[in-house]
């Protein structure tokens, strides 16, 4: 009984002095899971797992961790300059959204709300201007908190750093204790690892893939419309594209409609179809590669990557199909059994 408690006891106060590392570490995990594969194929041609680890993490490093950071950093950056701008246009007499009503479809629009609708149509001006300046001083206060947060952050990168190559040269190991240790059936217990995997992998994919050609479709359309703030947009683009069930469209149709009111009217036609084909592309690829994955449900995928990213925060768009398809086939197992 005693020997119990003290281990209940060492247990808990090990996961609360790492608790504001397990997302990173967890983040570490899953990159490691995907890249795995390739250290299999380094210690075939004689490579050891400790060298293989290190030049596979600092090949995730230099390749997708550190450009990922930067381009987060300065999106955040240059959104945050933007938006400055963009909330003092918003507060002048002819800003933004004095140009968007006065738009002939818009104006129209307004005018038929303010016949069927107990609303004039200056209240309606100011509700928009009112719900304009809100969602900037939102949006500001979120790239603000970015620079706020940077040191965290860095110290998060630096975690799954680590933990990617350590999971990659322990991960037999620790699969092996997993194994001997599991309280299912050899068999139960390979179809939960094959299935961790396989979400590891494909939720991975399926959001890289499909941000970048999100942001690729988008940056060649800007450049050949010739809209200013290629770089910037890609960047929100490809950001954007990570989040569940909105995504990049509010960025791409809010491009659109800037040319619409700077009188770029082919332009902002242009740009508006390329945001309805991106949102295509979207449902698309993603599809693609989270497809089999534990025969994750769409619901379920919505449900566990949007409460993902409200819980654990931008992890939680990973993590959330990940812990999903683990309860999916542990449910299944779970069924079967009785």
């Amino acid at each position: 009984m005693g020997q119990n408690i003290f281990s209940g006891a060492v247990t808990l106060s090990f996961f609360y002095i790492s608790s504001p590392l397990l997302f990173p570490i967890a983040m570490g995990a899953i990159l490691a899971v995907l890249f795995f594969p390739w250290l299999e194929q380094m210690k075939k041609r004689k490579i050891p797992a400790a060298l293989g680890s290190a030049i596979l993490t600092l090949g995730i490093t230099v390749v997708l961790l550190l450009p990922s950071s930067f381009l987060i950093f300065f999106v955040a950056k240059a959104g945050f300059q933007q938006l400055q701008t963009w909330k003092a246009t918003v507060g002048s007499s002819n800003g933004f959204i004095d140009s968007l009503m006065n738009m002939p479809l818009v104006h129209r629009f307004m005018v038929w709300l303010a016949v069927h609708f107990p609303v004039s149509m200056p209240e309606l001006g100011d509700s928009f201007q009112e719900l304009a300046a809100s969602i900037g001083a939102k949006l500001t206060e979120f790239l603000g908190g970015i620079f706020t947060h940077l040191p965290g952050m860095v110290t998060g990168l630096l975690v799954i750093v680590v933990s990617v190559y350590f999971f990659l040269v322990d991960g037999p190991r620790l699969l092996q204790f997993i194994r001997r240790n599991s309280i299912f059936n050899p068999h139960q217990t390979e179809e939960l690892t094959s299935s961790l995997y396989e979400m590891c992998r494909s939720v991975i994919l399926a959001s890289v893939v499909s941000g970048a050609a999100q942001a690729v479709l988008e940056v060649l359309a800007c450049f050949f419309t010739g809209t200013p703030n290629v770089p910037l947009i890609g960047g929100l683009v490809f950001a954007g594209s990570f989040i569940p069930v909105v995504g990049s469209f509010p960025i791409t149709l809010g491009v659109a409609l800037h040319q619409f009111v700077e009188g770029n009217e082919a332009v902002g036609v242009t740009l508006g179809v390329m945001s309805l084909i991106i949102v295509g592309v979207d449902n698309t690829v993603r599809p693609m590669f989270l497809r089999g994955s534990a025969n994750l449900h769409p619901l379920l995928a919505f449900v566990a990557a949007f409460g993902g990213l409200q819980t654990l925060g931008f992890f939680g768009v990973f993590l959330g199909p990940v812990i999903a398809s683990l309860f999916v086939v542990t449910v299944r197992i779970l069924t079967e059994k009785s």
